[in-house]
């Protein structure tokens, strides 16, 4: 689904940076179910401590999860991580525009020692 960006309202939770810095992304999970792909590379448009905004030639879609490794000049990593796409829309160059908010993937789960403190 590709939005129009002129309608878009702002509900960024941070500021954002500009800031053009390579992006390897690939997808890891689409409608719920988890998918295979290949790493692709980008450029951001901008960043922040939640979320970034990239250029793709790839079309994603809203909830879709996706693996990014976003490194400033091949040596200093920035984030590794995965995150939920929030919008994506089409510019005038045929690109898409994808936003991504970060998400924590990370077992929920309690850790051994707090489970088994609980018991005794």
């Amino acid at each position: 689904m590709v939005k129009d960006n002129s309608k878009f309202e702002e509900r960024r939770d941070s500021v954002r940076a500009k800031r053009i810095i390579t992006v390897r992304h690939r997808i890891v999970k689409h409608k719920g179910r988890r998918v295979e792909s290949i790493w692709q590379l980008a450029v951001t448009e901008d960043m922040s401590i939640s979320g970034l905004l990239f250029v793709s030639a790839l079309e994603y879609h809203p909830a879709d999860i996706i693996e990014l490794q976003v490194v400033m000049s091949g040596v200093l990593d920035i984030f590794n991580g995965f995150g939920r796409v929030v919008r994506v829309f089409r510019n005038k160059g045929g690109y898409y525009q994808v936003a991504v908010k970060y998400v924590d993937l990370k077992s929920k789960s309690r850790p051994a020692k707090t489970v088994f403190a609980a018991r005794h």
